[in-house]
């Protein structure tokens, strides 16, 4: 393979699906030279898919910044909900790249916000960003990732964080019985396993238990390899007064609330004056549910329900945002040639 001498590979790997991009330093920020969506079930792990990727005549890149949904400890992770495990020095021996930087996901779509456009976010709540304070994002995928960012020199340092495996607390009697539920098939309910898209069917199991499922439905989900898509299908097409479906609507409206409710849980955490991003593959995805005035009902409550309604919160309508992130942090460090980010 030919090599640039300032070509990075930026990557955001998910649970379900992996997206990698070639960038050229001196036309950086702007589009990719080459990008890339895989399929993870595809591959046996990511070194076939990476070398899948890097096949291409493309000239190959001399540094790496890969966005990995799981925690990041010495450069190397295990993926959350997906077994694969990649160490960054592994990649450069393999693959003769110079630099490899792992960084969790969501430190990488977080970073990603910071580089976005009006037209990339739909606007839940205006409020009063506050100069010189952090910053949250929340992203219910196939998991729950959270990470916030730290006012730093005059910029934001990106901090990780595995909140989403924190304690699942209910608000209202309903999610008491929802938690009762849970604790059937779980010894611990994080949040996770209630605000994700792999916590969707487990939901609407919950509700099931309120209200009759449409014969139609049963059938869909009988025949259906993964159910979450079809029970959000049937959702918005409900919401947009299609065919009717009241038990879908329960379902995400329950799912919603709860991650309105660990939105604000995070904000008050991290003191998150600057704003709240909703990030990852569901919450762009049910726009046509998320009514704002319910939202910020959940969210702006409690002792500080000033506080918390006076904090913009943002969805996330562009996918490219962890790439984006990954690509602004991996052309930092190829700059300064170690592991700082406190320019980003």
């Amino acid at each position: 393979m030919q090599r640039r001498k300032a070509l990075l590979l930026a990557g955001d790997l998910g649970a379900t699906k992996t997206t990698l991009a070639l960038y050229d330093a001196t036309a950086w920020p702007g589009a990719p030279l080459r990008q890339q969506i895989f399929q993870n079930r595809a591959f046996a792990n990511f070194d076939s898919l990476l070398a899948a990727f890097l096949e291409s005549p493309q000239p190959a890149p001399v540094a790496a910044c890969l966005g990995v949904a799981g925690p990041v400890l010495a450069n190397a992770v295990t993926m959350t909900n997906l077994n694969w495990s990649i160490a960054a020095a592994d990649l450069q021996t393999r693959f003769g790249i110079h630099r490899v930087d792992l960084i969790n996901d969501l430190v990488a779509t977080a970073l990603g916000a910071l580089h976005l456009e009006p037209q990339d976010l739909h606007c839940l709540n205006p409020g009063k960003k506050r100069d010189g304070t952090a910053l949250a994002v929340l992203a219910p995928g196939s998991g729950l990732g959270e990470a916030f960012l730290l006012p730093h020199n005059g910029t934001h340092f990106p901090c990780p964080s595995e909140g989403g495996h924190a304690s699942f607390a209910p608000r209202n009697e309903e999610q008491i019985d929802l938690l009762t539920f849970m604790r059937q098939q779980h010894d611990h309910v994080s949040v996770e396993q209630v605000c994700s898209g792999l916590a969707i069917p487990d939901l609407m199991a919950f509700v099931a238990t309120r209200e009759p499922t449409p014969d139609w439905l049963q059938a869909e989900l009988y025949q259906a390899a993964d159910r979450t898509p079809v029970i959000v299908q049937a959702a918005i097409s409900a919401a947009r007064g299609e065919r009717p479906c009241a038990i879908a609507i329960h379902t995400l409206n329950l799912f919603l609330d709860i991650l309105a409710d660990e939105a604000a849980n995070l904000a008050l955490k991290t003191l998150a004056l600057g704003g709240i991003f909703l990030g990852g593959g569901l919450a762009p995805r049910l726009l046509p549910l998320l009514d704002p005035h319910r939202f910020m009902a959940v969210f702006a409550r409690g002792t500080y329900r000033d506080l918390l309604a006076r904090i913009p919160v943002q969805v996330i309508v562009n996918p490219q945002a962890a790439l984006l992130g990954a690509a602004a942090y991996g052309f930092q460090t190829l700059h300064q040639g170690r592991a700082d980010t406190t320019a980003l």
